[in-house]
């Protein structure tokens, strides 16, 4: 196989209303989707996630994306001229964002039901003024296993083993922001969590793809503020998790985290990247003298983000994370 491109990129292609975007996209004088188009262009992705990206159920914006943008080659300031690209394979699908709940969901005694409405977004499964703002699009040149594709949008969130659900700190009871009728239909997922087979080349990658509401929207509640990882907030999981099972996965991908007494056992990696223990290496094997971790030549690391004793069914070792975008 050769080697494949892989990117996830936040376009903020996203309007105030339903339709917008398919307007502002039907002619080729958008100066926001065309400095898009560039980039994407000059990156040239095999495999691209569009972030924030308006869904319409027919996909008509990525039609109009790919036709009057990434289709068109543009003048670059330096006198250079970009090469027109095409995915002839996309997916899309509906996005919890804009999704009315019905219930008060920020607790300010109002259900705002009514889309582009003051208060509408917060009441919503996930921030949006009407269904479907804020969602995703996956852009391919390699052929999708459609009848393979599987989306978790509606895995609620009390259903997550250990939830970190959030706590009204105006009452004794714990974790009790919502209510035990919220929490029966209340989503994990602001957006949604895809599983996307792509065949390349006979070969089945699987795209795992979700763009998550950073955790800064909130208040003293932390409804989706930094998730504490180790002993006394998040346990890694200790057992290989089924090929289907992708719990963890869904829980922290994206996630602001705090890491209960971190030990870094790696330098910084070319990638940015430090491998770490929480818990002071609290149930870690495979911890040399020196403080690193010991792994065979036939032991592959896992392209998770929080893993311990194995996310993957390849690979038994320690318990460690990988921390990036370190603050």
């Amino acid at each position: 196989m050769a080697s494949i491109r892989f990117a996830t990129f936040n376009s903020s292609l996203n309007r105030n209303s339903a339709g917008e975007l398919i307007g502002d996209l039907s002619a080729p004088d958008d100066e926001q989707a065309q400095a898009i188009a560039q980039i994407i262009q000059i990156v040239n992705p095999d495999v691209l996630l569009i972030n924030e990206f308006d869904f319409d159920p027919d996909g008509i914006a990525q039609t109009l994306f790919q036709d009057n943008y990434l289709s068109t080659a543009y003048s670059l300031p330096t006198g250079e001229e970009t090469t027109p690209v095409e995915y002839p394979f996309f997916y899309l699908a509906p996005s919890n964002t804009g999704i009315a709940s019905g219930f008060d969901l920020d607790n300010n005694g109002e259900i705002v039901t009514t889309p582009d409405s003051p208060g509408y977004g917060n009441d919503a499964f996930g921030f949006g003024n009407f269904p479907g703002q804020f969602g995703m699009l996956l852009l391919s040149k390699f052929p999708i296993i459609d009848d393979q594709v599987r989306t978790f949008q509606d895995f609620l969130w009390q259903d997550m083993p250990g939830a970190l659900l959030p706590d009204n700190q105006e009452t004794p009871a714990p974790n009790d922001w919502y209510s035990p009728e919220e929490l029966d239909v209340f989503r994990l997922a602001s957006k949604s969590f895809w599983d996307v087979p792509i065949d390349v080349d006979g070969e089945t990658i699987h795209v795992l793809a979700s763009h998550p509401t950073p955790p800064v929207f909130d208040g003293p509640e932390d409804r989706n503020g930094p998730v504490l990882i180790g002993t006394e907030g998040q346990v890694l999981p200790t057992q290989i998790i089924a090929p289907d099972g992708i719990d963890f996965w869904e829980s922290l991908e994206g996630m602001l985290v705090t890491v209960s007494d971190a030990v870094a056992v790696s330098p910084t990696t070319r990638f940015n990247e430090i491998y770490a223990l929480a818990d002071n290496g609290l149930g870690a094997t495979g911890v040399n003298s020196r403080g690193g971790i010991v792994a065979s030549a036939s032991e592959a690391i896992p392209p998770m983000t929080l893993t311990q004793n194995g996310l993957k069914s390849n690979w038994i070792g320690t318990c460690y994370l990988i921390l990036t975008s370190l603050r």
